[in-house]
């Protein structure tokens, strides 16, 4: 990282996306953090994630790859819906990926809260709760590795 100041209320951070950088975190009840890395281009966001019970994100090898990824448990401001993004770095280009929930089965998908979604990195799975046609009770899934998370380009927001 060079040897420039880190701008005020920064984190320095080392080998997230294999990047060193520094995070921003913002924000009093909802909390918004972004992920900076710093090469000899300056300063870039890699990553972010946003909730009410602070960021929560887990730099972890989620493929076998030995490379690790970001995994940031995230959670909207507006209707608090639950959800979970993976952060890729591939060459010099940072993907985002998003659950693919389009076959859960006997899911009710009555809007974006018949479901909910996390990493948990205690037991490594992604857990996906939801909604369930004909019952009061819900459904969940508990899925391992990258393979229902579609990825695309990140951009910032």
């Amino acid at each position: 990282m060079s040897k420039q100041p880190l701008p005020e209320n920064s984190v320095p951070f080392t080998d997230i996306l294999g990047y060193d950088g520094y995070m921003q975190t913002e924000g009093g009840i909802w909390q918004r953090r972004t992920y900076y890395a710093v090469t000899d281009r300056g300063p870039f966001p890699i990553a972010g994630s946003f909730g009410y019970d602070g960021p929560q994100d887990w730099s972890v090898d989620l493929d076998g790859t030995g490379e690790k990824e970001l995994a940031a448990n995230v959670q909207y401001g507006g209707d608090g819906h639950r959800d979970v993004f993976v952060y890729q770095r591939r060459g010099d280009t940072i993907w985002k990926g998003v659950l693919d929930l389009s076959d859960l089965p006997n899911h009710d998908n009555w809007g974006v809260n018949s479901t909910t979604a996390e990493y948990d990195p205690k037991k490594g799975v992604f857990r996906v709760r939801y909604a369930q046609k004909g019952t009061e009770d819900f459904g969940v899934l508990e899925t391992r590795g990258l393979g229902r998370f579609l990825f695309s380009k990140y951009k910032p927001e």
